[in-house]
């Protein structure tokens, strides 16, 4: 019976810390851009309506920041976090928004908007002009 109730409640608590890391707030590079990905076939993708592709190497991570293989996500489409590789300008890295990140946090959409707006990187915040 003890041993019974041990193992409850040792599943209890790993439930209860993985529900609870899949909620910890994430850290996005000041670099990242927030815009819309369709996955039609990797590496092909569209980015904000326009034909894209995902660099060699790309992670992508899902709204649990765990690494996700672009084939799993053939036909979806989601609001992003990414950066893009300087010298091929290929998606690089990207995060799938969880909802609380889409509605409760401005973020650029554009390189204009990046280098006019202020970043909060210890808050994980932009501040408009």
């Amino acid at each position: 019976m003890d041993l019974r109730r041990t193992l409850l409640s040792a599943l209890m608590l790993v439930t209860a810390a993985t529900a609870g890391a899949q909620e910890l707030a994430r850290e996005f590079p000041l670099t990242a851009l927030r815009g819309v990905v369709s996955f039609s076939g990797p590496p092909a993708v569209e980015l904000n309506g326009a034909p894209a592709l995902l660099a060699p190497g790309a992670r992508l991570r899902g709204t649990d920041n765990l690494l996700v293989l672009p084939t799993t996500l053939t036909g979806s489409s989601h609001t992003v976090h990414y950066t893009i590789e300087d010298t091929t300008g290929m998606i690089k890295e990207l995060w799938i928004l969880r909802e609380a990140e889409r509605k409760t946090k401005p973020w650029p959409k554009t390189v204009e908007e990046r280098q006019a707006w202020s970043f909060n990187p210890a808050t994980q915040t932009w501040t408009k002009p």
